[in-house]
């Protein structure tokens, strides 16, 4: 990491670890509180990154219901650039991954996730139990799973949330068990067959720690009144390597390397990014997230760096509160 990004995540940081009030709407992780019971709320995501001379570009809707005060459930539908219909042509042994190609903008499928808080203490403390299932129909030819918008599977974990004044930290750890994938490999000449082919993903697990400051306002005195928020979220993945059966033929990916055939994508590994972001809440219901990632540990295969991200929220009340929450 170059001194400069250094020097701006060392202030980040110690501007958040200074900070005396708390607030926990991270832009990227999940925070363990819930939305009120009959909320609705929905949320538009973008995520966009230049790779090579590409633009990549992801658009998510999130439809997000309080059905108990302690349970909420999400439905969000995808779309992207990052896919071809099929895996490439003579995958595995080349072009894989793709890089600078052109891809369709193509509708992922839909990636559904209930959060139960099992644990409210002071008002301060807060933990929650997730579950996430995502049913995919795109042609992952790397071996990062993720259950967003390149995998089919099931996954879940486990989320503490400290609040204390301006200041709220978040930590999260969870289980990816990503689902095989079933595609054809297309001949590069037209008119040919496809050869069918199997892609096994390896399970991974998922972690952030993700820190926030309420910058502004110090006093309320209206709800009104625009909520400034800073953030830093550090967020990182590990995993194995696929196992791949195209026709007859089966690859072991980790006997592959950068010198022989270039398909580090499809080993195994680990990493950690950090997302510096900002955040304006109006009128207490509507949110506005922006936030740039970069590598810190490693990197990750499916995206390059900086990726911006960008997600505008909104919270609909069917009905009055009626004392505490939940």
């Amino acid at each position: 990491m170059s001194l400069h990004r250094m020097i701006l995540f060392t202030a980040l940081f110690s501007l958040l670890s200074s900070a005396s009030r708390s607030q926990e709407l991270f832009p990227v992780a999940e925070p363990a509180s819930n939305i009120p019971k009959g909320a609705l709320g929905i949320r538009l995501y973008g995520e966009t990154y230049n790779e090579v001379d590409r633009i990549r570009n992801l658009f998510a809707a999130r439809v997000m219901y309080g059905i108990l005060p302690r349970l909420t459930v999400y439905a969000t539908p995808t779309v992207s650039n990052h896919h071809n219909k099929d895996l490439p042509p003579e995958f595995p042994v080349h072009n894989t991954p793709q890089i600078g190609v052109t891809h369709p903008y193509l509708f992922n499928g839909v990636d559904c996730y209930a959060k139960y808080r099992f644990l409210s203490r002071d008002g301060h403390l807060r933990a929650a139990l997730y579950a996430e299932y995502s049913l995919l129909k795109v042609a992952h030819d790397e071996a990062e799973p993720s259950l967003f918008d390149d995998n089919s599977g099931i996954g879940g974990g486990l989320i503490a949330t400290y609040l204390k004044k301006h200041f709220a930290v978040s930590l999260t750890g969870g289980y990816i068990k990503p689902f095989k994938y079933k595609g054809i490999v297309p001949d590069e000449l037209p008119g040919l067959p496809g050869v069918p082919a199997t892609v096994t993903y390896a399970d991974g697990y998922n972690y952030s720690l993700s820190f926030g400051y309420l910058l502004s306002p110090h006093t309320y005195t209206d709800y009104k009144q625009t909520n400034w928020n800073l953030y830093l979220e550090f967020i990182g993945k590990t995993y194995g390597p696929v196992g791949m059966q195209v026709g007859n033929i089966s690859y072991n990916a980790p006997q592959y390397s950068i010198s022989t055939s270039g398909n580090v994508a499809l080993q195994g590994r680990q990493y950690l990014e950090v997302y510096p972001g900002v955040q304006a809440i109006v009128r207490s219901d509507v949110r506005i997230d922006l936030s740039v990632g970069f590598p810190v540990v490693n990197r990750s295969y499916v995206h390059y760096y900086p990726v911006y991200t960008v997600g505008v929220q909104r919270y609909f009340y069917f009905h009055k509160k009626k004392g505490k929450n939940g």
